[in-house]
């Protein structure tokens, strides 16, 4: 069985596979960050971070409010700040015409962008990222089950 939340990251992940500054290059994992070089970006990372549950209403189900985090990658450059704002652009233009993520939540929306350069890397990277507040409802006990 696979968590709701997977199921509304890898839904996430198809709508932004194919825009067109970060084309097929969208990992749904923080694990290929590390690994990313130059010939891979832009790209894009689509986690699933915190989630708040609510108690179990009088139907059995638990009311989730979760934060799916896409984060834009790009290489440093004259124009950097351009290339993140182009991928924010495209990313909130893609999920806003899907507000219920091919049916997998009742509601998103964004709630916050951070945007900054990062050099943890052996090269550094600009990062844009886009935090979405995703609310969605399962049945109690039932973690795989959208209500």
């Amino acid at each position: 069985m696979t968590h709701a939340r997977q199921q509304i990251r890898e839904a996430a992940a198809t709508l932004l596979t194919g825009l067109t500054t970060t084309g097929s290059r969208v990992h749904q994992s923080r694990l290929p960050y590390a690994t990313l070089d130059d010939t891979l970006l832009p790209a894009l990372l689509v986690t699933t971070e915190d989630e708040q549950v609510g108690q179990a209403t009088v139907h059995g189900r638990l009311e989730r409010r979760l934060t799916l985090n896409v984060a834009g990658l790009a290489k440093t450059a004259a124009n950097l700040d351009d290339t993140l704002d182009s991928i924010a652009a495209e990313v909130e233009t893609a999920l806003g015409a899907a507000p219920t993520l091919s049916g997998k939540c009742t509601f998103h929306g964004l709630i916050g962008i951070r945007v900054g350069l990062d050099d943890s890397l052996e090269k550094p990277v600009g990062r844009i990222d886009l935090s979405f507040e995703v609310l969605y409802f399962t049945n109690a006990g039932a973690p795989g089950t959208l209500a």
